[in-house]
């Protein structure tokens, strides 16, 4: 059937005492644009989903808290690791400037060497 069957049938099958079937032609065509169709109402939120919402946003926070507690321990240890460090290159700095090397035998024979070139 061709499209102008469907629609006389159609409208056939409405006509009715007082109704011009130019208007039913109308209204059906009218009822059937994509601007005249109403949109779904939202779902309403129950408590439950809004429970399972919170559930999953404390288990969130409760992760992100303990991320940043453990860093932050590990800055901790980091910065007492490199406050030793600190300390012992210093003092490594001040035994270099007041130790005076000792001479070891090694030392004394080449040194008796170059005198002995010298003269």
């Amino acid at each position: 059937m061709t499209k102008k069957q469907d629609l006389q049938k159609e409208i056939l099958a409405e006509v009715k005492e007082g109704i011009k079937p130019s208007d039913l032609k109308k209204k059906l065509k009218r009822s059937k644009s994509v601007g005249d169709i109403p949109q779904a109402p939202p779902l309403p939120v129950t408590v439950e989903s809004l429970q399972d919402e919170i559930s999953v946003l404390a288990l969130q926070l409760e992760t992100a808290t303990r991320e940043l507690t453990e860093k932050d321990n590990a800055l901790t240890v980091y910065s007492d690791q490199l406050k030793e460090k600190q300390k012992e290159v210093e003092n490594l700095r001040k035994q270099r400037e007041t130790n005076t090397p000792e001479l070891t035998e090694l030392d004394h024979s080449l040194i008796a060497r170059h005198k002995s070139i010298k003269d």
